[in-house]
């Protein structure tokens, strides 16, 4: 029987998907090279076999098909640096619910005492911006105390962080493979849909080459699929397309063409199309998988504070991915997944998040899902976190009636100067209001000349995409912010300036009277914390808040806020505050979290206050809804 620190230099081994020297091992578990030697024997000697080889260059690595024909699997990825171990405690600490014992944990990663507690002082100021949350630590245990809406807004907060960039970074997914050339194959694919007319969202292409990854090493293995033929062959354009593609294939790495994994590849493509009608009404009419999908968008919303009930491209995704895991339920075929170890240690929240998913899927087809399964499910929620993250920005289709190889370059070129302001949802060769009305976009770029009657701004700019086509766009981003913005704006100031915290007062004695009543009102509704009146009056010592204006915006040193929002005071009789009079006092209260707002309500008080006919206006409201339609007018 292997001892426990035999399994975790397997699972060590696994989780690095390369060699790793005995030094390198050894400092990890913290003994000798001359230790990690003798269990290495130890191990291939209880299987049986050399599961882990040797290599006088590189080191120590595991032979996986070995570790496939022993169904042995990693028991637990083993968090390897600093951040990786704050993001594993702050997963267990929100999702077991239960005390961490700090002794176990430091065998669990194997680093020292001190190593941890440099791990909770990290943690404890990742988390400092969240009031509501507060690390425990009794002896040798920690846990998580605080408000249930700030532990989500904590995952939400890290989930985005750790998605942001790698979902649909092709490049990324590209490194996973260093025998066959992934970008090769996404030009191959791309010219081949171009042949047959096929149009594929930008951010769907890293899916679909990783599962083209996946299929190419399957097959290089000789471990194919057998699935069930949900399209006859030779049926459609998706048939076409994977057919050429897989024909390519064979032909490139000398391996066997499967009709079963051409299948499976159209399949994939049907499913990317927003599925084909006959299987959308099929979805519909079943109504156990439609109600599975509404309870899993619940567990998200509910759960993980993930709402993704308008991205019908996950939707669609997972409807596919469920239908084809049954059909591999049902042939006794097992999915492997390349991509797991790299998701499990990489990205904990998002295969947290896949687990929970699992069980509820679990409980619909009946059976249980092993790792492989979840990580395909991680991809799935992993990208729609990413396409969430990336929801700010505005939405284009850009028609181009030109080759791939023509437009590319032109698509290329406005990613990389508006990248951080757009994103490229599809690329036409022609118009048509059906498919434009679909895809939702906030603005058309043409290289040619474009009339429509649809309510969306169009942009004709030049294939080779010059200064003057870089202006138009630029010009056209700025419109669509001053739109969007005003819309937030409006929002935000309804949800932060309430009616409960608007006051109007004849006369005040001073200005400690009016932050006493301000700031006291502010704890009695339970928006503040203990500290947020000590704080106001701290800062107000430091310099006045007042301004030559005739107002004074308040604010607490440091955020000890439980919730974002803004008190109103407005005084008949102006009162003396430092230097000015003022006749308009704005008390903020804004979380850390929301530091953003600050912008937002500055830029708003820097446009009143300059000029005195709104200022006036403002200051002689006579209630709060005169007040606020002053504000977001």
């Amino acid at each position: 029987m292997l001892s426990k620190r035999q399994s975790h230099i397997i699972d060590l081994l696994n989780n690095e998907m390369g060699p790793m020297t005995g030094k390198a091992l050894g400092k990890a578990l913290g003994v000798s090279d001359r230790t990690i030697r003798s269990d290495v024997e130890g191990i291939n000697s209880e299987y049986g076999c050399e599961l882990i080889r040797a290599s006088r260059r590189n080191g120590y690595y595991v032979d996986h098909e070995l570790m496939k024909a022993q169904n042995i699997s990693s028991q637990e990825v083993i968090p390897q640096t600093a951040q990786e171990r704050c993001v594993y405690l702050i997963k267990e600490l929100l999702f077991r619910n239960r005390e961490i014992n700090l002794i176990d944990l430091q065998e669990r990663v194997f680093v020292s005492g001190y190593s941890i507690d440099n791990d909770l002082r990290k943690i404890r100021e990742m988390i400092r911006k969240y009031p509501g949350l507060k690390l425990v630590r009794s002896k040798n245990h920690i846990r998580l105390l605080g408000d249930e809406g700030d532990k989500r807004r904590l995952y939400k907060e890290l989930l985005m962080e750790e998605t942001k960039g790698n979902f649909v970074n092709l490049n990324a997914i590209a490194e996973i493979w260093k025998d066959f050339d992934l970008l090769k194959l996404e030009d191959d694919f791309a010219e081949i849909c171009e042949k047959y007319g096929y149009r594929i969202s930008e951010m769907e292409y890293p899916l679909i080459m990783l599962h083209a990854g996946v299929s190419i090493e399957r097959m290089r293995n000789h471990n194919y699929v057998s699935e069930e033929e949900t399209l006859e062959e030779g049926e459609g354009r998706e048939y076409q397309i994977a057919d050429e593609l897989f024909a390519r294939i064979s032909d490139i790495y000398k391996v066997k063409l499967v009709k079963d994994e051409v299948l499976r590849f159209a399949g994939l493509l049907k499913g990317k199309d927003r599925l084909p009608k006959a299987e959308a009404r099929k979805a519909e009419e079943d109504e156990g998988m439609q109600q599975l999908m509404r309870d899993i968008l619940e567990i998200l919303r509910n759960e993980f504070d993930i709402d993704l009930s308008g991205d019908q491209d996950f939707q669609s995704g997972i409807i596919a991915h469920i239908r084809l895991l049954m059909k591999r339920q049902q042939n006794q075929v097992t999915a492997n997944d390349l991509y797991l170890q790299e998701l499990k240690r990489k990205y904990p929240l998002v295969f947290e998040m896949a687990v929970r998913v699992a069980w509820c899927i679990e409980g619909y087809c009946g059976t249980r899902l092993n790792e492989n399964e979840i990580s395909f499910l991680a991809l799935h929620l992993g990208a729609a976190c990413e396409r969430m993250d990336a929801s700010e920005q505005y939405r284009v289709v850009a028609i181009i009636p030109n080759s791939y190889t023509m437009s590319k370059p032109c698509v290329d070129k406005l990613m990389l100067r508006f990248g951080d302001r757009m994103s490229i949802v599809r690329v036409c060769s022609f118009f048509e209001e059906r498919r434009i009305l679909q895809d939702n976009p906030d603005m058309i770029l043409t290289t040619v000349p474009l009339k429509h009657h649809m309510d969306i701004p169009t942009v004709q700019i030049s294939l080779f995409l010059n200064g003057e086509d870089e202006s138009r766009v630029f010009q056209m981003l700025n419109l669509l912010d001053r739109e969007k913005y005003h819309k937030d704006f409006v929002n935000l100031m309804e949800r932060l300036m309430r009616k409960d915290l608007f006051h109007i007062r004849p006369s005040m004695e001073s200005r400690e009277e009016i932050l006493n009543f301000l700031c006291d009102s502010l704890y009695e509704k339970g928006l503040s914390g203990e500290k947020f009146k000590e704080n106001v009056f701290r800062r107000e010592a430091l310099s006045d808040t007042s301004f030559v204006y005739g107002f004074a915006v308040p604010h607490a040193i440091e955020a000890s806020t439980m919730e974002s929002c803004i008190s109103i005071m407005i005084l008949r009789e102006p009162v003396k505050w430092g230097d000015f009079n003022v006749s308009l006092v704005v008390l903020l209260a804004i979380r850390e979290t929301d530091n953003s707002l600050l912008k937002v309500f500055f830029d708003w008080l820097c446009n009143i206050v300059t000029d005195n006919n709104k200022f006036q206006e403002l200051i002689h409201s006579s209630s709060y809804e005169e007040f606020m339609n002053h504000v977001i007018r």
